[in-house]
Formats: C-alpha cells, sequence, structure tokens
C-alpha cells in the first residue's frame, strides 16, 4: 500500500446472515460505478444516506458514480446528533416512501459508523430487503457500521435495538476512510483490533502482536492489512452458530458505557474500551479465570497501539452502581464478560462486593 495502486481490490468477508463483497484501494470512490450496478439487477433509483457534515466534493463524487451507473439519485441527509437514534430510522423510513424506493432500488449510505448502521437497520426490513451498499469514512465506521452495525439509542438509552447487518458491498476508499494515528476513529480501530484478537484465537492475538510494533511505527501496509484482518475476525465472531461466542463482540463495553456516562462521555471511547478490557482481564485473573502473564500480554499490547491509560475523578461506588445498572439493562443477571483464555471471553456472574473490589482498585490506580 506504499505505491499507490488504482486497481480495486477485492474481498468476501463473514457478515450476519451471509458474506459481503468488500471493495477497496487508492481512488475508489472514483471507481465506483460498477460496484453500483452489480449491487442491482437493472438500475433505477438510489437513496443516498449522508451525514450532514460531509464534504461537497465527495458528495460531488459520489453523485458523478451514481449517474454513470445510470441511477436516479435521491438524497437523505441524517441528523449527525441523532443518526443513531430509532426516531431517526423513522425519518428514513417516511423519505424512502415519499421517494418511492422500492424493494428492487438501491440504498448507499455514506459517513460514519452511526450513518451506516442506520441504514444497515432500515435496508434490512425496508420492502423485505433493499439492496445496501455501505462506504464507509473511517476505520470505525468499516468494523462498527458497515459489517457489524451498532446498535441504535431508543427511548433515551444506549444502543438497545440490535441493527442486523444487511449490507453486501463496502467500499473502502483508503484516501477517504484510513486516518492518521492521532484521530479518534483510528484510535477505536486500534482498540477494536485487540478485542477482536482476544475473542478470536491464540493466533489472531499472536499475528497482531508481531504487527503491532509495525503498525505503531506508521506502515500504513500494516495498518490496512489489519482492519481487514479484524473485519474478517469480527465477521466469524458474529456469524457463529453458537450465542455465547457473538456476545463476545461487547467485550469491555459495559465498563466503556458506564465509566462514559459519569464523565459526561467527556473520554474518548477508544480510551474507555481499552480501559474496559483491562478491567475485565483482571477481574478474571481475581477469579482464577484468566493466567496473569496473559493479563499482562493484552496490556501491553494496547500500550503499544497507543491505548494509555485514563486519568479521572471518579468515585468508586458510583462506579460499581452504573457498571451494575448497565449490566441490569440488557439482562436479569449480573454478569459480566471477561477473558477465560485468549480467544474465549465469556459471561463470569459477579457480585456486588466483587464488583466494588475492583471498581476501588481501579481508582486508586486511576484517580488523582
Amino acid at each position: 500500500m506504499s505505491a499507490r495502486i488504482s486497481t480495486l481490490s477485492k474481498q468476501w468477508l463473514p457478515v450476519s446472515g451471509g458474506s459481503c463483497d468488500l471493495r477497496m484501494g487508492y481512488d475508489a470512490l472514483d471507481q465506483a460505478a460498477p460496484l453500483f450496478g452489480d449491487a442491482v439487477g437493472r438500475a433505477r433509483r438510489c437513496m443516498v444516506v449522508l451525514d450532514e457534515s460531509l464534504d461537497k466534493d465527495i458528495k460531488e463524487r459520489l453523485r458523478r458514480q451514481l449517474v454513470y451507473a445510470d441511477f436516479d439519485i435521491r438524497w437523505h441527509v441524517a441528523k449527525a446528533a441523532h443518526a443513531g437514534c430509532v426516531e431517526e430510522a423513522q425519518r428514513l423510513y417516511e423519505a424512502m416512501a415519499r421517494e418511492h424506493i422500492t424493494g428492487e432500488d438501491l440504498c448507499c449510505a455514506i459517513g460514519g459508523a452511526e450513518v451506516l448502521s442506520l441504514a444497515s437497520f432500515v435496508c434490512a426490513g425496508w420492502c423485505d430487503g433493499i439492496s445496501f451498499v455501505a462506504i464507509p469514512l473511517n476505520e470505525a465506521a468499516l468494523l462498527e457500521g458497515a459489517l457489524i452495525p451498532r446498535s441504535l439509542d431508543a427511548g433515551g438509552l444506549h444502543a438497545m435495538v440490535h441493527v442486523p447487518a444487511s449490507v453486501r458491498h463496502v467500499l473502502l476508499d483508503y484516501d477517504l476512510a484510513c486516518s492518521d494515528w492521532e484521530t479518534e476513529t483510528s484510535r477505536y480501530a486500534r482498540a477494536l483490533m485487540v478485542s477482536a484478537a482476544m475473542t478470536g484465537s491464540e493466533r489472531s492475538f499472536s499475528e497482531l502482536w508481531d504487527t503491532a510494533s509495525a503498525i505503531a511505527n506508521g506502515d500504513e501496509e500494516a495498518y490496512a492489512t489489519q482492519l481487514i484482518e479484524t473485519a474478517k475476525r469480527r465477521g466469524q465472531t458474529i456469524s457463529s452458530a453458537a450465542v455465547a461466542i457473538r456476545q463476545s463482540l461487547e467485550y469491555g463495553k459495559t465498563f466503556m458505557n458506564a465509566l462514559g456516562r459519569i464523565t459526561g462521555n467527556e473520554l474518548p471511547e477508544s480510551l474507555l474500551l481499552a480501559e474496559g478490557m483491562r478491567f475485565c482481564a483482571r477481574v478474571a485473573v481475581s477469579q482464577g479465570k484468566f493466567s496473569i502473564d496473559d493479563m499482562l500480554a493484552q496490556d501491553e499490547l494496547l500500550d503499544t497501539l497507543g491505548l494509555e491509560e485514563v486519568s479521572c475523578e471518579v468515585d468508586s461506588q458510583r462506579l460499581a452502581e452504573e457498571i451494575r445498572q448497565e449490566l441490569l439493562l440488557r439482562g436479569n443477571r449480573t454478569m459480566l464478560l471477561v477473558p477465560y483464555a485468549i480467544g474465549q471471553v465469556r459471561y463470569l456472574s459477579v457480585s456486588d462486593d466483587l464488583l466494588l473490589e475492583h471498581c476501588e482498585a481501579w481508582c486508586a490506580a486511576h484517580c488523582a
């Protein structure tokens, strides 16, 4: 990838309910017309869902490719502040009805994780399923938007409505989607790399371990290759017939959501997720479920990938209560996802005392 090759490469990735055609490369957006044509039997209407902050130049480049593919374009702008909510899904349903979009037409979404997740949710049910092409504008949007959509907020509660992956075509333009090391989307993608390695297998963890230094040193090819490998592993996990394996994708997120609420979502999600994985690994070690050496290996991998520990003022009792409430929001028992081994993340029952003990330890280490 250090040399700019204009020809698109193609891979099939597993997603829930099937597989996805991923086409990627530099200048990919300017070569999108054949992909749009392949997505439907006959070009008619295309509903384009986009973020209101989308650059006008990118919008024009997309418009040209859809015109080349003979589509009659309809535009829908998703409100950035509400793209991850079910209320925004209703707005998109109404727009598709107003524009007479049928099951034989096409929907294309371009933007971040929330916009792609929104479109995936709507496309899955519209006319019993409509062809959907996703164009992620950052790494997080590929991993948590196009291939495994984020759940939507509902009733003031975060991530309550599961969003199935309805995408069958993804266009990844390296120029648009692969940001530099310091951006939050890049950091969050690296956190998901560690999560996928922990829930995948010892081999996947070893492969990430071997390439982490190259990624940290700015090797674009190593980074892009690992991004696709992470997408594959997450796809294999969500496609598993075992519920316990599919659930492991939420590793670290209970802590991430709880601490995020306490801190007013001022801390980056990437660092919150990294802290969630560190916290859960320590709970597992304390219960004799996880090796301390493996816990330290996860710590080192997170550090190598630039996911440093956070420092903030948090009351341990409130943190424990927020974690408990987060667990009870989605289930009737306090079960926390922890690693039993590298490649095996499963639920563990945690008592209030155990939870408070670890929250006190975490606050002692992270609060000034």
